[in-house]
């Protein structure tokens, strides 16, 4: 009788064991979702005041459909937009090179300067 009671105290033991165990556990794992929430408002506020920033600079040079694209990046979740702007810019640069009355050595440089340039943003944006 003694050997049954004794058990029994044991499997008690190991429950209560379990479940603080189990309740410390969850304890953590909602710590950890209430911190990467925190860390991911503030990323977000970077991402919001690095637009702006740029949109700043941005008026002075660039055409209005510029700016008002770079704007929409605060609420996008991805750069592929911001990549394809650039693409577009530097394909618009390289065609208006070309049509510059330079020498063909000049000209060729300067396009092969700027497709350079377009393919290591690509290869950024693709790292990123």
């Amino acid at each position: 009788m003694a050997e049954e009671e004794s058990g029994l105290d044991e499997l008690l033991r190991l429950s209560r064991q379990f479940t603080r165990q189990q309740e410390e556990h969850d304890a953590r794992e909602k710590q950890r979702q209430a911190q990467g929430k925190k860390v991911k408002g503030v990323l977000q506020g970077l991402r919001e005041l690095n637009v702006d920033m740029a949109v700043t600079q941005l008026k002075t040079v660039a055409r209005p459909d510029i700016v008002k694209q770079v704007s929409t990046l605060k609420i996008q979740e991805s750069t592929d937009a911001l990549r394809k702007m650039i693409s577009a810019l530097a394909d618009e640069l390289e065609n208006r090179l070309r049509a510059l009355p330079a020498s063909k050595t000049e000209t060729t440089f300067l396009c092969n300067t700027m497709r350079t340039l377009t393919m290591l943003m690509d290869l950024y944006f693709s790292l990123h």
